[in-house]
């Protein structure tokens, strides 16, 4: 009778031989794991030597690519107690070809694709239940794995859909508008219209979290229908607060700019009157979405800055604005400017007394300088600006200059000095209002400040597991940390990896052309080009690369790729 072997890749990887669970223990060698996980996802369970050679040693020259995979075979076989168990033949890998193998993916995709081609909800609903996890779970920072995954989950949201299983769709995505209005229409069709009303609240929060938009027209004209029906009571200024700036983010996404902005500001008339701290900060970044487009983002920072530092210190105005005043300085524009721009707004916050005020100014100005290459500035402006945020509470603040302050230290050469300040910004960072923005900048200047390639390796590990729990990352904001990652991975002789990251970065970066992010990305390629043994490819890079951080008055940055250039 054939030898059985059960692969389980939905969920945790197990294996079982002839009803025997083989034991985690025997799996030392990771890779020997690595190629029956291959093999078991693999369409007919059989592959190319090349392809998992490629797959597992990218950055590794062929006879040592060879070498490790014949090992890893030999540990797999050792592993099954089958000397067949990965057949080698020609240039194909197969696993077990010679018995009964059951891979539970398999008899996923089959029963999943019945249950869709038959449209019956009862058959999806039975054939979801076999989805026991995502596929490979421990595996989830292999590169290797993140297609296969992508395709078993799309099944498996299908499955939900068809069945009409919104509430197991919302625990896989709870920024499903669908489901979301499904489960609103159950709640009206109940008569809960407070529940309806609360599940409206739960999308919005989850779309401005996660994804950093706000709920289409159709979820809107439902919530406002959910507001009419049978009210006993007019809807709340909160509610009403929710409409508006649902209807600005769906006119701002039809660039219709001045609609967006007459929603913002009936919103911040709202909440100033019945005091509504959240939506006030949700109305001024709306605002400042529509000043940015229309570029007077400037003027409008200005008012609301002259204005908020005569009030009593709303940290969600003040938090609102600080990523926008990032992007002024990271954007296409540059930095041209900003120090007027900063000496301003100082003047303005000293005269009104405001030490939040006084604060951002103070991080505008340290920013600048240590952009300008005069880092000794730099540190006075930014030691200035901790001061100010820790007297008026702003945490935020707090993170973001202790970050700067490290930032500057690298530059100064006094790493442990700079790992310092990060242990102190993280704290605020994750405790502030705006985490999303403030924790993966942290994360990248970790990595700058990193001991060691291989401790900068490790900062790396440990953001790219906090990227994959984060509900939601700023892209903007993680620019800094792409490209730090992408960098030290090339240089710890990892390009696959480090092309990971810059592929990231280019996304990002492709949404605003032009700008210091641009001049970075040339120097991240050579960096790429350089651990490849590129090297004259590389040293065009790092001098197209040092030109464009010229023209943007960056010297460090310039002098350092041209230093990079010459040594290529």
């Amino acid at each position: 009778m054939p030898a059985t072997c059960q692969v389980r890749v939905l969920g945790r990887f197990s294996v079982v031989v002839d009803g025997r669970p083989v034991p985690g223990d025997v799996w030392r060698n990771r890779r020997a794991a690595d190629v029956v996980k291959l093999l078991a996802v693999a369409p007919d369970h059989r592959l190319h030597r090349e392809q998992v050679m490629d797959l597992l040693w990218p950055d590794l020259p062929v006879d040592a690519a060879g070498a490790n995979l014949r090992k890893a075979v030999h540990y797999a076989r050792r592993a099954l107690g089958c000397a067949d168990a990965v057949r080698c033949a020609g240039r194909l890998l197969t696993l077990w070809p010679a018995g009964v193998l059951d891979v539970d993916l398999d008899r996923f995709e089959r029963t999943a694709d019945a249950a869709l081609a038959s449209g019956d909800a009862g058959r999806c609903a039975h054939a979801a239940a076999d989805y026991r996890g995502d596929l490979l779970a421990d595996d989830r920072y292999e590169c290797w794995v993140v297609e296969p995954r992508a395709k078993a989950r799309a099944r498996y949201t299908a499955l939900l859909r068809a069945a009409g299983d919104w509430t197991r769709l919302l625990d896989l995505d709870e920024t499903d508008e669908e489901a979301h209005r499904a489960v609103m229409r159950r709640h009206l069709a109940a008569g809960n219209r407070r529940e309806a009303l609360r599940q409206f609240e739960r999308l919005r929060r989850a779309l401005r979290e996660r994804v950093g938009v706000g709920p289409d027209a159709e979820t809107v004209a439902l919530y406002e229908s959910a507001l009419a029906a049978d009210a006993d009571e007019p809807p709340s200024p909160a509610q009403r607060a929710a409409v508006a700036l649902a209807n600005g983010l769906v006119a701002y996404g039809r660039r219709d700019l001045a609609e967006a902005e007459r929603s913002a500001r009936r919103v911040r008339v709202l909440a100033l009157d019945a005091d509504l701290g959240h939506e006030l900060g949700e109305a001024a970044t709306l605002l400042a979405l529509v000043a940015h487009a229309r570029g007077t983002w400037h003027r409008l920072f200005r008012e609301e800055f002259a204005d908020s530092v005569r009030r009593p210190t709303r940290p969600e105005v003040y938090d609102a604005h600080l990523c926008f005043q990032e992007f002024y300085l990271y954007g296409p524009e540059g930095h041209e400017g900003a120090e007027v721009f900063g000496r301003d707004l100082l003047d303005i916050a000293s005269r009104a007394g405001s030490a939040a005020g006084r604060a951002l100014a103070f991080l505008l100005l340290g920013e600048f300088a240590l952009l300008s290459g005069r880092v000794d500035r730099a540190v006075t402006a930014l030691r200035q600006s901790l001061r100010e945020a820790e007297r008026a509470g702003c945490v935020s603040a707090q993170a973001l200059a202790l970050e700067r302050h490290a930032e500057a230290q690298v530059r100064l050469g006094d790493r442990a000095a700079a790992r310092a300040d990060l242990d102190r910004a993280l704290p605020p960072a994750l405790g502030s209002r705006i985490p999303s923005h403030l924790v993966i900048r942290v994360h990248g200047v970790r990595v700058l400040a990193a001991d060691s390639l291989g401790g900068a390796l490790g900062v790396i590990r440990d953001a790219e597991r906090w990227l994959h729990e984060a509900p939601h990352v700023c892209d903007p904001c993680s620019m800094g940390f792409r490209i730090a990652a992408a960098t030290a991975c090339a240089c710890a002789g990892s390009p696959s990896r480090a092309r990971a990251h810059l592929a990231e970065a280019e996304r990002i970066s492709g949404l605003w052309q032009g700008g210091p992010w641009s001049a970075a990305l040339w120097e991240v390629r050579a960096e790429v080009r350089r651990a490849e043994g590129r090297r004259a490819q590389a040293a065009a890079l790092f001098f197209e690369a040092a030109e464009q951080f010229a023209a943007l008055r960056r010297p460090l940055e310039e002098r350092r790729c041209l230093a990079a250039a010459a040594a290529c």
